[in-house]
């Protein structure tokens, strides 16, 4: 079966509870099974309208959406000018690229991850260790782990690897 055809554009304001609700369906589908009153009020608290409307004006964002048929399947947040301590050459954090379960592996994630690099060279993220999948999507389109840091929600620590594509070594020439 053919995949559907993808588009990816820049957020709209207009997008903005679209955003907030996919957020929220990844989100947990990723890291939970069930969900506790820590985990709902954090999703419920990050994931709102209004803070994906305030990203889309943001001058320091770039937020671009895929569509299917005309309906979000998946984002790319990017923030420049955000620096990483392990990491002194990148400058721009992809803060989130979420895809809708029913969309992986589809080609989704690889065209808002070519959306998000654009104009990004100092592109770095972080991702829980324990999301096997995503750590290998970022494998195969060359970032490499250059350290780790924890994720704190509540009493709870959760590994991340902080991951960056190599730089390119000056050959001297």
């Amino acid at each position: 079966m053919t995949p559907p055809p993808i588009s990816v554009r820049p957020a709209r304001a207009a997008d903005a509870h679209t955003l907030a609700a996919l957020s929220i369906q990844v989100w947990l589908a990723t890291y939970t099974e069930g969900v506790s009153d820590l985990f709902a009020r954090y999703v419920l608290s990050e994931f709102t309208p209004e803070k994906f409307l305030a990203l889309v004006n943001a001058p320091d964002v770039s937020l671009h959406v895929a569509e299917v048929d005309e309906r979000l399947v998946g984002y790319a947040l990017v923030r420049s000018g955000v620096p990483q301590p392990l990491l002194p050459e990148a400058d721009s954090e992809l803060c989130s690229l979420y895809v809708q379960e029913p969309f992986t592996r589809h080609g989704v994630g690889s065209a808002l991850l070519r959306a998000a690099r654009a104009g990004n060279d100092g592109l770095w993220l972080m991702v829980n260790v324990q999301n096997l999948r995503a750590c290998s999507f970022y494998e195969k389109h060359g970032f490499v782990v250059r350290g780790s840091t924890d994720f704190v929600l509540g009493e709870g620590r959760h590994r991340n690897h902080v991951l960056a594509m190599p730089q390119a070594v000056s050959s001297g020439d």
